[in-house]
Parts: structure tokens; C-alpha cells; sequence
């Protein structure tokens, strides 16, 4: 029998995997080039002022020492956990002279290296299986979209990091009996959930609950522990409601108000164009039980893995693997409640009840989270990206570790244990297979996603271009474009002249266009135009189009007067064609000609030499 380890292994354990984890964050950070996403001009703002000013804006009379995003926001009304640790860091690593928007990516690095040290610590105790903790901790630590994000600057680094240790301390109140030190340590872990993220602040409620049902201080200390994490609260994150309060006044503690009398004045996004999923007709339901346009899917991939502002997928090992483990924590409550119900008729005495309490939380907190962010879809923005639900991560490994753990426990699993397993039965170390094979496919399927996606999106191997010829579409039928919006057209013998409306005009081609495209497609438009813009060209399977460029979509920025441009576009199974002809209102435009030359792209050929062949005197 596997001999329990002691507290001393733990500690030693959960270092020695942070600092192997920082390391590879590091390592990863340094590597992808900037701008890759989850890049952001904007987290880089909020972290530069911290770290140039040594503290948190004040507004509006640190406005002009910030950048505004296209909503007419800024990081500095957000909740600043990241911008901090990200700006202590980058003072600390200044010496190092790496470009200070890269060194600013070593906050995420060291927040996510912590989170994943907070995942074999919690599992290990709370499962009593170094196994566990190992294969929980590659599980997140591995995991691409888990991967990227402590790769950059980000604040989903800062909500991961800080639910999961309000997830530890929990759990600790399950094992047993509560003390004032880990009162102070949970409340200091709500209040860095409060100064994390928003989407954060969505498991503060679950995990007030399990507080009020699962902690048992020993008896005088009620006062004390209670005390002790206000006071925890208070010096994880409530000081920053305290600061906001302090110079914005009691009315706005979470800068709601000051953050939209900002947008108002300088939003440059179009408002239309920010529209949910109910715009387009479809209800809740549909959306979610329907899954509308594979939202459901979508949510799914883009939360194991859909890097680089969504245009960087991984394989299938990755989403099986990931999909395997989502899956059977989904599965855990129904399971375990299947056996308490069998137990009650039974007769038998129930057991892990505190466990299955606070498990049952977790797994209404995962519930709540995708909810929530099916609504926000649904009723405000379109943003499908599943990272929104990654603060919640260590709930679902709970869960699956949990029905892991009750097969364990089972007749045949015992009766079979022991030939699973090799080591010295003298000294009392034995190492089980299973984990260790299932610690080693965990990384291969992450060294696959490196080597198969990651590698060759950023750093290309040599390929080998072959272009067709060009065939010039006919602009002169009216039947070749099938609708338009925003613009005035009229089909002249020179092409089509434009005037356009707003600044999302429109032109949705005929399919027929579609018979002129491959798999990969060079574009040539040639137009006149008297102002400058930016042309779009959209491409479809019969679906909506999606402002996904290199993916579904390719931008060509252009001056006034002639111009000539080339587009790449893949469009795979052509359905829809549609040409944004500029970003501009007002703008008169000539489009002359639209040619498509069918495009080839191999790999550059490998030639075998034993000897190097002496180049040609000239």
C-alpha cells in the first residue's frame, strides 16, 4: 500500500511544479511574437501607467497619460490585480532589458505558475493522491488555452489565479475544522477575487455559501475568524472599493458610472454593431439548447484552445482530451447522487456528505458561469471565446478527480490495484502505471499542439507558391451582387460606382462567384477611390460572416486616388462572397475590376546532397 505522503512532500512538490511551470511561462512568453493574443493594447496600457507612475489612475486627470480602446474605455477602471503584479515584475525583471511590452507579459507567467501549484495542492489534499495533484496540475498547466494566456498580458490570468485559491481554501474547510489562519487566508483570497475580474466575481456567491454551510471554527473563535477575514477581505482587494469610493464617490464604488459617461464621450465604435445573438432573431433557448451556429461548440473549443484572437485551432487530441475531462465532470453530481440514492434505499449510511455539499456548489457555479456568458451572448455582445469561463477552472477538475476517485474505491479497482503499480513494497514507494502513462500522454498531446500548430503558425516552414491564371468577373450584371447595404451602387461600362452611407457598407456577391475560388485564392480589385480606408473581403459556408482575418476574412488598407490590390483568402467550401468596400461614410469609389487566380501552396521540396555542389564562377 501506497504510503500517505506528509505535509513536507507536499510543500516541496507544489514548488518544485510552480517554478517548472514559471520556467515554460517564461520560456513561452519571451517566444511568441507580441501582438499575438490575448495581447492587448490596452492591458498593456493599464500595466505601463502602474508601472511608470507607481499607482492606480485617477480620472480624469490621468486621462491624458492613457490610451482609450474603440469602446472608449480604458484598463484603468478595471480591477487592477494584473496591471499590478505584471508592473511589480516587470520593475523587478527591468534589469534584464527585454522590451518592456514583452517583460510585461512575466505578470500572467508567475500568476498562472502559482495557479498551477494551487491545483496539485488542493488536489493532493483534498484526494489524498500525490497521482492526482500531478496529473491535475499537467492537466491545467498543459492545457493551450490555459498555456497562452500565461503567455501575455492579460487579466483572465489574475481571475484564474484567484478563484482557485478560493477554491484551496474552501476545500480545506471540508477536510477540516477551520482555523483563524485560514480564515485570514480566504478572506484574503475573496478579496483578490475582487480585485481580479469581473467574470471572477461570479463564484463569490458559491463560495459564500459553502462558507456558511462547511466552515466550523472551534469553539471562541467565531468572533476572532469572522474578524480576521473581513480583515482578509479588506487587505486582498476591498481597499481598491475603498480608493474608489474615496475619489469617486459612495455612488460609484465599482466605477460603473464614471467607466459610461467615458464611453459616451469617446466611444468610435458604431453602437449598432454591438448586437447579441437576439438581434438576429433567435431566442435563449435556441441558442443554448439549440445550439445556434454551434455556439455550443464554439464555447467549447475556443476554452481548450482557439489561440490568436480566435484564428489559431489545435487538433483533435487536444479537444478529445479536454472534452473527456469536461464531460465527466458534468457527470460527477448526477453520478454521486445516483449512489446516494442507492445507499439510502439500501440502508446503508451516507458518507462524504460535506464533500458532496461542497462539490455540488462547485458544480452549480460552473452552471451559473455558462449561463451567465450564454446571456451576455445572447442580450448584448457576440464575443464567443470560452476563456470567460476558464476563472472557474478548478470546479470541473474537482469534479472529474471526484468520479475518478469513487472508481477507485471500487471492488474491482482495489482487487486489481496492486499489479497496476511497481516499486519497493520494503521502503513503501509505490509508483501506479495508470497515472504515470496518463501523466505522459497529457504532455505528448501539448508537445503535439507545440510542434503541429503552434510552431509552424508563428514560425512557417518554407512553402512553394504556384498561381493560376486570372479570371476577371463580370461587373457589368446587376445579377452579380444579390444585395447590398449602406451604399448607393450603379453599374457603369467603367464598373461599379459607389457612394457610401455609413461606414459599414456592404456587398454580398453572387454565389455563382464562389465557382471561381479553390481551396486558396489570390484576389485582385482594382478601384478608384477619393478618400482613404480599409477594403474587407468576407467568405462563408453558407453561415454568417465572421471578422476573423486569415480565417474567413482579409483587410487591404488603401489611399485616395488608384488602386491596385492583392488578396490571399482560403475560402475552403465557398458558400457566400461579400466585399466591405471601405470603412469610411461619404466615399465615392470606382471599382474597375475583381480577378480570381486559383492559388497552390506546398511544402518546399527537400533535396537529398552528400556533397555541396561549387557554385558557378561569373
Amino acid at each position: 500500500m501506497t504510503k500517505t505522503p506528509n505535509i513536507k512532500n507536499f510543500n516541496r512538490g507544489t514548488i518544485t511544479i510552480g517554478l517548472v511551470f514559471l520556467i515554460y511561462y517564461f520560456a513561452t512568453a519571451l517566444a511568441l511574437p507580441y501582438g499575438a493574443g490575448p495581447d492587448y493594447d490596452a492591458h498593456f496600457d493599464g500595466a505601463r501607467f502602474i508601472f511608470s507612475e507607481g499607482r492606480l489612475a485617477v480620472l480624469p486627470e490621468d486621462l491624458a497619460k492613457l490610451n482609450l480602446t474603440t469602446y472608449g474605455s480604458t484598463r484603468a477602471l478595471r480591477p487592477p490585480l494584473p496591471y499590478i503584479v505584471s508592473a511589480i515584475t516587470a520593475k523587478t525583471l527591468s534589469w534584464t532589458g527585454i522590451d518592456l511590452q514583452i517583460l510585461m507579459r512575466a505578470g500572467s507567467a508567475v500568476l498562472c505558475s502559482l495557479t498551477v501549484a494551487l491545483i496539485f495542492l488542493t488536489l493532493t489534499q483534498y484526494f489524498q493522491s500525490i497521482a492526482i495533484g500531478l496529473i491535475g496540475a499537467l492537466l491545467v498547466g498543459l492545457m493551450p488555452q490555459f498555456a497562452f494566456i500565461a503567455s501575455h498580458l492579460n487579466d483572465d490570468s489574475a481571475a484564474i489565479f484567484s478563484v482557485t485559491l478560493l477554491v484551496f481554501c474552501l476545500s480545506r474547510f471540508v477536510l477540516r475544522q477551520g482555523s483563524r489562519t485560514l480564515a485570514l487566508a480566504t478572506g484574503i483570497a475573496i478579496g483578490l477575487v475582487i480585485l481580479s475580474k469581473f467574470t471572477a466575481w461570479l463564484f463569490l456567491p458559491f463560495g459564500g455559501i459553502a462558507i456558511l454551510l462547511l466552515a466550523r471554527p472551534r469553539a471562541g473563535q467565531w468572533v476572532s475568524s469572522m474578524g480576521l477575514m473581513v480583515l482578509g477581505v479588506v487587505l486582498g482587494g476591498g481597499w481598491w472599493i475603498g480608493f474608489n469610493i474615496f475619489h469617486y464617490g459612495w455612488h460609484d464604488p465599482l466605477l460603473f458610472q464614471v467607466g459610461a459617461q467615458l464611453s459616451q464621450q469617446h466611444m468610435s465604435l458604431d453602437p449598432s454593431q454591438l448586437k447579441g445573438f437576439a438581434a438576429e432573431g433567435v431566442s435563449f433557448l435556441g441558442l443554448v439548447l439549440g445550439d445556434y451556429k454551434n455556439f455550443l461548440d464554439e464555447t467549447l473549443i475556443s476554452a481548450i484552445g482557439n489561440l490568436d484572437w480566435l484564428r489559431l485551432r489545435v487538433g483533435f487530441p487536444q479537444y478529445l482530451l479536454y472534452t473527456i475531462v469536461i464531460g465527466i465532470a458534468l457527470v460527477s453530481i448526477p453520478f454521486q447522487s445516483c449512489i446516494a440514492i442507492f445507499r439510502f434505499i439500501t440502508g446503508r449510511p451516507a458518507t462524504r456528505t460535506r464533500q458532496f455539499i461542497f462539490e455540488s456548489l462547485l458544480f452549480l457555479a460552473i452552471v451559473s458561469q455558462f449561463l451567465i456568458y450564454a446571456y451576455y451572448q445572447w442580450a448584448q455582445e457576440i464575443q464567443v471565446q470560452g476563456k470567460y469561463l476558464i476563472p472557474i477552472l478548478a470546479c470541473p477538475l474537482i469534479l472529474f478527480f471526484s468520479t475518478i476517485n469513487h472508481i477507485r474505491q471500487t471492488r474491482f479497482w482495489l482487487r486489481y490495484r496492486p499489479a497496476m503499480t511497481f516499486g519497493a513494497s520494503a521502503i513503501g514507494v509505490r509508483v501506479p502505471l495508470l497515472a504515470l502513462f496518463t501523466g505522459i500522454a497529457i504532455i505528448l498531446v501539448h508537445v503535439d499542439a507545440v510542434r503541429r500548430f503552434v510552431i509552424p503558425y508563428y514560425h512557417p516552414p518554407a512553402q512553394v507558391l504556384g498561381l493560376g491564371s486570372f479570371v476577371e468577373l463580370d461587373l457589368s450584371d446587376p445579377a452579380s451582387i444579390i444585395r447590398s447595404k449602406n451604399l448607393d451602387i450603379e453599374f457603369t461600362d467603367e464598373g461599379w460606382q459607389l457612394k457610401t452611407i455609413t461606414s459599414d457598407s456592404q456587398i454580398e456577391l453572387s454565389p455563382r462567384f464562389c465557382d471561381h475560388f479553390l481551396s486558396n485564392n489570390l484576389i485582385s480589385i482594382n478601384f478608384k477611390s477619393d478618400g482613404d480606408g480599409i477594403l474587407q473581403l468576407f467568405w462563408s459556408e453558407n453561415r454568417r460572416f465572421i471578422a476573423r482575418r486569415g480565417e474567413s476574412s482579409t483587410i487591404a488598407k488603401f489611399q485616395a486616388g488608384e488602386n491596385a490590390v492583392l488578396l490571399a483568402a482560403g475560402t475552403g467550401n465557398c458558400g457566400r462572397l461579400r466585399l466591405d468596400p471601405t470603412n469610411t461614410a461619404d466615399q465615392l469609389m470606382l471599382i474597375r475590376s475583381i480577378a480570381v487566380a486559383p492559388m497552390s501552396i506546398t511544402r518546399f521540396p527537400y533535396y537529398f546532397r552528400i556533397f555541396k555542389a561549387h557554385q558557378a564562377a561569373h
